[in-house]
């Protein structure tokens, strides 16, 4: 006959955070910190360049 077995047991608790990559042999790298970051809000007309820009017109809306 066929069973299925159940595992029942809780799982440990998480790993702790670290604010460093520690490499053996090499050291402690400290982790960057982040910055906010500048997102436009206006779209305007820009200019296409390389080969692209005979087959697409010369220009494209974009956020710049």
């Amino acid at each position: 006959m066929s069973a299925v077995k159940i595992v029942t047991n809780k799982p440990g608790s998480a790993p702790k955070v670290d604010d460093f990559a520690d490499i053996k042999g090499q050291g402690r790298i400290p982790y960057g910190k982040t910055a906010d970051a500048k997102i436009p809000t206006t779209m305007s007309r820009m200019t296409a360049r390389g080969m692209g820009a005979a087959v697409k017109g010369g220009g494209y809306n974009g956020y710049s």
